[in-house]
């Protein structure tokens, strides 16, 4: 029983250490619904992060603008594609963390 305690542990602590190395590297990102008729009692996703967001984003959030390079310039970057939705990218549920949605308001530098 002891070794099965431990071996539990070993994989939490394991998990819990491949998700903060995700989000810190910018393979997962924080999604946050707001209590609202939609989402009465909230949430709080953590989700594949696509291409220019942010690590703490919600519905709330507005993207800056960017601006497209001039006709007959070259550029390296891809062509901008439109965001896979939600639900498609959701990795794990979590109860609503209104610190993470919090963060996901606070304004930010531009891209």
């Amino acid at each position: 029983m002891k070794k099965l305690l431990v071996l539990l542990l070993l994989v939490v602590i394991g998990v819990s250490l491949w998700f903060a190395f995700g989000l810190w590297s910018g393979i997962y990102s924080i999604y946050t619904y707001p209590p609202s008729h939609e989402h009465p009692d909230g949430a709080t996703l953590i989700v594949t992060r696509d291409e220019w967001e942010p690590m703490f984003n919600s519905p709330d959030y507005q993207p800056p603008k960017r601006e497209s390079k001039g006709a007959g310039t070259y550029s390296f970057e891809r062509a901008h594609t439109a965001p896979r939705p939600i639900s498609s990218r959701k990795i794990v549920k979590l109860p609503y963390i209104d610190w993470a949605y919090q963060k996901s308001i606070e304004p930010r530098d531009s891209i």
